[in-house]
């Protein structure tokens, strides 16, 4: 039976087919566009990883939520030890326009040591280092003493009705587990005091708010006549841009990332801001500090009119909305029609995902750091309970019993600021890539056991 060292230094000589696996993934345009049935086609990616599944002698299924958004589910089976589930998700968000890239959104192109492509890193990397970490476990002999599941899910990115959601739905036994690892944190924050390592174990919520003001038409050469909702419009946008929300910064993450980074000051409300704001050089980890400690209402879409000519009868405005734990729906519109006040808007308020966590000391967390230091190669980092600023489909499994934990950890020289996430230029470092494979594997060996 072969060592975690042996079976590490096995991931190091898969690195050409790990690193292909990636590139053929993401040359798969599977788009998720928004929340409904005829999008996505994550079928195709879960068809690629199967047949690399079935090459290893893997069983694996792929459950269709409707024709073409499959959901790839796959078992080790091992002893009666605990079961341990590995998350991902196939689907990409949109690319807005493609001559913005450097390199084409789905060529999956090396350069400069990384891969490029839409999902690359969202979430992709994830899809392709937890399924490489079951195939070498396999091709290794290993026999685990629990079961190791692998679930890449589709429709992630538009809330999980036809992915995880539908499946913890139609088959909870296909995916309960008793811990589970799923994608956010696991960016190496440097410091003064050593590298920490973020491991979310809870997340905010993701609410919807659309907000209409109904006007009356008429003419756009005799405005006097109509009663125009435009103007009103851009008021409340820019009273919701101007919106100051609670500020709580009791979680320990705060508490424990400052520290490391030498600043004196404890945390509080009033100065959490300019901290933040006087981090040069670490504006990813400034923006994730701000987006932990308030609820954020983020207008994203405004429509009005047909005609360019007429004076429109109602406009709207779209916000995202991400609250802190116990910002609920109810928290969310009286804070929109204090906002709003006096501008006559209607307000509906709908759920994407509710906030949701596992315990920040569970021994869980101790594995994957025992992992992550075997992966390395070096002890010498810590990890900082944190909190997931996104909505992720951990929010399925935890209701099923899995104590569930964010974490995709990018190798300690990786770029910082991952401004191509959702964005242009996304990219995954090979050396992240195959520091997620190694850690895969070390953490099925340390969590179940080998038998």
């Amino acid at each position: 039976m072969p060592t975690i060292d042996e079976l590490i230094a096995s991931v190091d000589r898969a690195r050409d087919e790990v690193v292909q696996l990636l590139q053929d993934l993401v040359r798969i345009p599977t788009i998720n566009v928004g929340p409904r049935p005829d999008t996505g086609n994550e079928t195709r990616a879960c068809e690629l990883v199967q047949a690399k599944f079935r090459e290893a002698g893997i069983s694996s299924q792929v459950l269709e939520s409707v024709p073409g958004r499959g959901n790839l589910v796959a078992r080790m089976a091992g002893g009666e030890g605990q079961r341990l589930l590995f998350m991902s998700h196939t689907d990409v968000v949109p690319v807005e326009d493609e001559t913005l890239w450097e390199h084409p959104p789905f060529s999956g192109t090396i350069d400069r040591g990384r891969i490029y492509g839409r999902g690359a890193d969202d979430d992709k990397a994830d899809v392709v280092a937890h399924a490489m970490g079951l195939i070498l476990l396999q091709r290794g002999g290993v026999r685990l003493g629990g079961e190791l599941i692998y679930l890449a899910a589709a429709d992630e990115e538009s809330g999980g009705r036809w992915g995880a959601g539908w499946m913890a739905e139609q088959y909870p036994e296909k995916i309960r587990a008793d811990v589970a690892i799923n994608e956010g944190g696991g960016n190496p924050i440097r410091t003064p005091n050593g590298v920490l390592y973020p491991i979310c174990s809870g997340e905010k919520s993701r609410l919807e708010a659309r907000l209409t003001r109904k006007g009356r038409s008429g003419h756009a050469s005799r405005p006097w006549t109509a009663d125009n909702p435009v103007p009103v419009m851009a008021e409340v946008v820019g009273r919701i841009m101007a919106y100051a929300p609670e500020v709580d910064v009791s979680h320990p993450f705060f508490r424990e990332v400052l520290q490391a980074l030498g600043i004196d000051q404890d945390p509080n409300a009033e100065n959490i801001d300019r901290i933040c704001d006087s981090l040069a050089g670490r504006e990813a980890l400034a923006t994730t500090l701000k987006a932990s400690s308030r609820m954020t209402i983020t207008p994203t879409m405004v429509n009005a009119g047909v005609k360019s000519n007429s004076i429109p009868d109602r406009a709207h405005v779209v916000c995202d909305v991400r609250g802190l734990p116990g910002q609920d729906d109810r928290y969310v519109r009286a804070e929109l029609e204090h906002i709003s006040s006096g501008l006559g808007m209607d307000i509906d308020v709908d759920y994407t995902a509710v906030s949701n966590a596992s315990p920040d000391d569970s021994p869980f967390v101790d594995l994957a750091g025992q992992a992550l230091g075997s992966a390395l190669g070096d002890q010498d980092f810590r990890l900082v309970p944190a909190l997931t600023v996104g909505f992720t489909d951990s929010r399925f499994v935890r209701p099923l019993g899995a104590q569930v934990y964010g974490f995709g950890p990018h190798h300690p020289s990786a770029e910082p600021n991952r401004a191509g996430v959702h964005g242009n230029n996304e990219f995954m470092e090979i050396e992240s890539l195959m520091l997620r494979t190694k850690f895969a594997v070390a953490l099925a060996c340390l969590t179940l056991g080998v038998a």
